[in-house]
């Protein structure tokens, strides 16, 4: 049997004393509304409780839902059976920057409040051709650098794919700011 990878247990840890609702998608997601097909392949990425999944299949598309903590898995599968049998929504437990998506598979990806930068280009590369991408996650108000954003920083991570949307948030009450991004593979 395998051990738990720390930073899964971290997560678990914290999914397992969390607010059992399904959380509101990101604002990424409401601002870009416009840039959502009507049909196709999504992935939510490092998903949490899967408000962005939930999201997009209510929005009647195919998604996939990815985060390593099973416990945030554990509570998608129990919520998508008590409230939304009938979507098509794949939660998985799974480590993304282990195993990241495959190449051209996702006509839609979504990443909230989650910053790996060696990612990033894998991403791009998961997406179809017309795929489109929506980030979002902080700029400021961490206590980990590593998980900030630089101003103007995604538009670069993302160089490759055709800007749609872009926004950088003010610094909120508690000191946090946001960039949100939505692009397309051309």
């Amino acid at each position: 049997m395998s051990k738990t990878p720390p930073i899964a247990s971290k997560w678990n840890a914290r999914y397992a004393y969390a607010n059992k609702d399904v959380p509101k998608p990101a604002s990424v997601l409401i601002e870009g509304d416009a840039f959502l097909p009507h049909k196709g392949v999504a992935l939510d990425l490092a998903c949490g409780r899967g408000g962005n999944a939930f999201y997009l299949a209510r929005r009647g598309l195919s998604v996939t839902a990815w985060d390593i903590s099973s416990a945030a898995i554990d509570g998608m599968i129990a919520y998508q059976a008590q409230h939304h049998r009938s979507i098509r929504l794949t939660p998985e437990v799974r480590d993304v920057v282990a195993l990241p998506p495959e190449l051209n598979s996702f006509d839609v990806i979504v990443v909230s409040r989650f910053l790996d930068r060696p990612l990033c280009a894998k991403l791009v590369d998961a997406l179809r051709p017309n795929g489109v991408l929506f980030y979002q996650t902080f700029t400021a108000g961490l206590s980990n650098a590593d998980y900030l954003l630089q101003p103007g920083e995604l538009p670069d991570l993302f160089a490759a794919l055709k800007p749609c949307y872009t926004f950088e948030s003010p610094l909120d009450e508690q000191g946090r700011s946001e960039a949100l991004y939505v692009g397309r593979k051309v």
